[in-house]
């Protein structure tokens, strides 16, 4: 079974829990699912660190959560094939 988003997210920012509670919500929040691709949870990860440091928004904020979520939303047409395949897997178990 692929790991869930908390999981996933925790792999990329192991040390940073207001960035990672974050993004999980964000992921939840924008996808509904349980699992996702990693190089889409990589790809919210590394625009929240971006975005944490270049525009110096505190990452409580909530501006700073729904840029990320804006963000996370842009990004699923790269990765609908790859988030049905992952619900079609889900189906299996």
């Amino acid at each position: 079974m692929p790991p869930d988003i908390q999981g996933c997210v925790f792999k990329f920012v192991p040390n940073n829990p207001a960035l990672s509670s974050v993004v999980i919500k964000v992921l939840k929040r924008a996808y509904q699912v349980h699992t996702l691709p990693l190089p889409l949870v990589k790809a919210v990860v590394e625009r929240g660190l971006e975005q944490s440091r270049m525009m110096e928004m505190k990452v409580e904020s909530a501006l700073f959560e729904e840029k990320l979520l804006a963000y996370a939303n842009q990004l699923r047409p790269r990765f609908i094939s790859q988030l049905n395949e992952l619900r079609r897997q889900g189906k299996k178990w």
